[in-house]
């Protein structure tokens, strides 16, 4: 298995540089077709959101559009699949930075519903889904 970094995403997005686009794509053509299998972490999805984001200047809508392709493409291994799925989901629908809507979606995979924070995002998920209380120390 061989892991994929943030640049092979980049590439094949941006197209910026045609030959490395091709060859990214031909990865992504492989994995599809199930004659490779590929891994990918959590901190790659978040260097992606932030690099679309910042530098390529992308809207938040198709950030996530292309996030949820990726967590989409078959035999692409990430082992918090279902956490980041219900994060872009959270990160899309909610004014609040994607490693907010992440925690919180961690939060409630761990089968909790507190978090220590100075952060006043956390309260803007309150009022959303009321199931997650932000403790001032």
């Amino acid at each position: 298995m061989i892991f994929l970094d943030t640049n092979i995403f980049l590439r094949y997005f941006e197209q910026e540089d045609v030959e490395s686009a091709i060859k990214s794509g031909e990865i992504f053509k492989k994995l599809i077709n199930g004659e490779i299998t590929c891994f990918t972490n959590s901190m790659v999805i978040v260097e992606i959101i932030w690099v679309l984001e910042k530098y390529y200047k992308w809207e938040k809508e198709e950030v996530c559009e292309n996030i949820e392709l990726i967590l989409s493409t078959p035999n692409i291994r990430i082992k918090e699949r279902n956490i980041l799925k219900s994060a872009i989901r959270v990160y899309n629908d909610i004014n609040i930075d994607f490693i907010d809507a992440y925690n919180y979606s961690y939060i409630k995979a761990n089968n909790t519903s507190e978090i220590y924070s100075y952060d006043k995002h956390y309260d803007r998920l309150k009022k959303s889904f009321g199931d997650i209380e932000r403790l001032i120390p």
